[in-house]
């Protein structure tokens, strides 16, 4: 761990091997360097009882958006996560992983690029069977949907010419 403190007349470097530096002693090192008295209250924090309408069920490992998620749980920037990949070119059906942060991946069997989209109804929550994202639609990048919109125009336009005469 690497921490460093600094104000105008005072800067701290401090590094160790491992993580397990005492909260006590970062506290003091804090108070050197801004001069301020820090109180630690030493009690443990309270933690309201979460209200359960059902009894919890056993699901191992994977977390859903009904249980408590913690900062911690979401993965890392390009950590991999499952996938389930549904290829609307060639009806490739099957579970991948692919990098967490991506807006897209290429089909293994016929690489066409295929958009993932959050397997539940928010970003970094797996669904019940541990899936991150769902690959089931065509990957639209801008010069596609800029050529769609232009096409669609050109085509309202002509559709009013043709109603105006």
């Amino acid at each position: 761990m690497k921490l460093k403190l600094r104000t105008d007349a005072v800067s701290i470097k401090l590094s160790t091997k491992d993580d397990s530096v005492d909260f006590k002693a970062l506290v003091k090192v804090y108070e050197l360097v801004t001069g301020d008295e820090l109180e630690i209250n030493e009690t443990e924090p309270s933690h309201p009882e979460p209200k359960s309408s059902k009894p919890a069920t056993d699901r191992g490992v994977v977390k859903t958006i009904n249980d408590d998620l913690t900062p911690d749980s979401t993965p890392g920037w390009h950590e991999p996560v499952k996938t389930k990949l549904m290829c609307p070119y060639c009806g490739n059906n099957e579970v991948t992983t692919v990098w967490y942060g991506n807006k897209f991946m290429k089909c293994p069997k016929c690489g066409e690029k295929v958009r993932l989209e959050a397997a539940t109804s928010r970003w970094g929550v797996p669904d019940q069977h541990g899936f991150y994202y769902k690959a089931q639609e065509v990957w639209r990048d801008y010069q596609a949907e800029q050529a769609d919109d232009n096409l669609l125009k050109a085509m309202k336009a002509k559709m009013e010419d043709h109603n105006a005469k």
